[in-house]
């Protein structure tokens, strides 16, 4: 959605902007073969809405009370254990959150970070907004792998206690800005988290391809960034 205010701030967020998954998707279907599960069950299980309500309200990956060692040292498993019965072999471990946050399996957008550095050293404010994670037990390491020098804030859900799509958790962007809502353009690969934002009077982009998106945001910066 393009609005007519002059642009202040870009507000990125992580994951499906800044990371991509290209060449995760193997490495989680090799892991359901070796559970004896459907092929994509470990990719749509450990991100599913089902997961989530099995852990219940009190325990969240994304608002910090769960860690990525916690999911992946147990109750990842005892979940699918429970919804696919004598069909898991629990003899196998499983890694789905850190196969694609660390090491030599993060992918970067290489094109869609140089635009963090132009759009700042242009005197554009900059932002990152992500429903983030804790990797390890001590709440230390948070999974955000990738350049963090020309964004002026880094608000994680995981700190925060609060996440997309929830107002809350944007309008601390705003605050820490110093923009307004209208003043913002938010890319995001999430409809819902693209709905939360455009309520509050943000500037949007619907990121589903990176180079496209590429565009959009040189039309709302008017900056040449490709």
């Amino acid at each position: 959605m393009v609005g007519s205010t002059k642009i202040k701030a870009v507000v990125y967020d992580f994951g499906g902007v800044l990371l991509s998954y290209d060449g995760v998707e193997d490495k989680w279907k090799a892991m359901s073969k070796a559970l004896g599960l459907p092929e994509n069950a470990v990719h749509s299980e450990s991100v599913g809405i089902e997961f989530s309500q099995w852990l219940g309200p009190d325990r969240s990956l994304f608002l910090g009370t769960l860690t990525v060692d916690d999911l992946e040292g147990g109750l990842f498993l005892q979940y699918l254990k429970q919804k696919y019965g004598d069909q898991l072999n629990d003899n196998v471990i499983v890694k789905p959150y850190t196969e694609c946050l660390r090491g030599e399996n993060v992918r970067i957008h290489k094109n869609m970070q140089k635009t963090v550095e132009i759009l700042h050293k242009k005197g554009f404010k900059t932002a990152m907004l992500t429903n983030n994670m804790f990797l390890d037990k001590e709440h230390k390491e948070t999974r955000l792998p990738c350049d963090l020098t020309h964004f002026d804030e880094v608000v994680e859900s995981c700190l925060e206690h609060l996440m997309k799509p929830d107002a809350r958790f944007y309008q601390l962007v705003e605050e820490r800005l110093g923009v307004k809502p209208e003043e913002i353009v938010f890319l995001d690969d999430l409809p819902e988290n693209i709905e939360a934002a455009e309520k509050l009077g943000w500037n949007t982009i619907f990121v589903k391809d990176i180079e496209k998106a590429i565009k959009e945001l040189e039309k709302f910066t008017n900056v040449k960034l490709i």
